[in-house]
């Protein structure tokens, strides 16, 4: 089953039993905003010029959610940069989320559980009834940090998103988190990449990295401010 980044980050970010998400929340909207810039970047169809992100590219990627923000990036009336792309998309966590877990239903990898709370607010749930692909999945990733096997520039990406939305814990286990720690920093710094396709990915995912971190910090920072004043 071919799953992109989207779907990969969203799976391993659910609880697989109670089926709610487990990420925190402001990580976990930009590293999801994230994950759409960096799958259309892996499938070509976008690219950085003069520091804006562009569409260069009418074919669709055939995914719903994918093909919503690259028409939205190519209809928007300024070219924007990355970080007012990751801010843009990253406020519309709701939708992101609702129409992935929607194409995994339709997978038939999760379900909907659907819960009330006070019988009156909506609170549903989405656990997992086909655990295979997400299994392969940490199998794969473990596999590669493990025993240093070589890995694609997809699974360098996911790699790279599971830490930057501190899922590491929950996704490798609490003890392997630590013993994975330095192979992963190497993995994020010193991926290498020879063709023209992959010069271009890993510069997004550069300048990904630095703003996610850079706004998350931010909001950190402004949460802290409210609650101690």
């Amino acid at each position: 089953m071919n799953l992109n980044l989207v779907d990969q980050l969203t799976l391993l970010a659910l609880d697989d039993e109670k089926g709610s998400f487990i990420a925190d929340s402001f990580s976990f909207e930009y590293g999801l905003a994230g994950a759409i810039i960096l799958e259309l970047s892996l499938q070509n169809k976008i690219e950085i010029k003069e520091k804006k992100i562009e569409v260069h590219t009418h074919k669709t990627c055939g995914d719903i959610l994918l093909d919503h923000f690259m028409a939205e990036i190519r209809n928007s009336k300024k070219k924007r940069d990355l970080q007012s792309w990751v801010e843009i998309i990253g406020n519309k966590i709701s939708y992101i989320t609702e129409e992935t877990v929607k194409k995994l239903i339709g997978d038939g990898i999760l379900s909907k559980k659907e819960e009330k709370i006070l019988w009156v607010f909506s609170n549903d749930k989405y656990p997992t009834i086909n655990a295979k692909p997400e299994n392969e999945l940490r199998k794969r990733l473990n596999d590669i940090l493990l025993n240093d096997r070589n890995l694609d520039l997809k699974e360098s990406m996911l790699i790279s998103l599971i830490d930057m939305c501190s899922l590491n814990k929950e996704v490798y286990g609490k003890e392997r988190a630590k013993q994975y720690k330095k192979k992963i920093k190497t993995i994020i710094e010193n991926a290498k990449l020879s063709s023209e396709v992959g010069r271009a990915v890993q510069e997004i995912h550069d300048a990904l990295l630095f703003v996610i971190v850079l706004m998350i910090t931010a909001s950190t920072a402004t949460t802290t401010a409210i609650a101690t004043s």
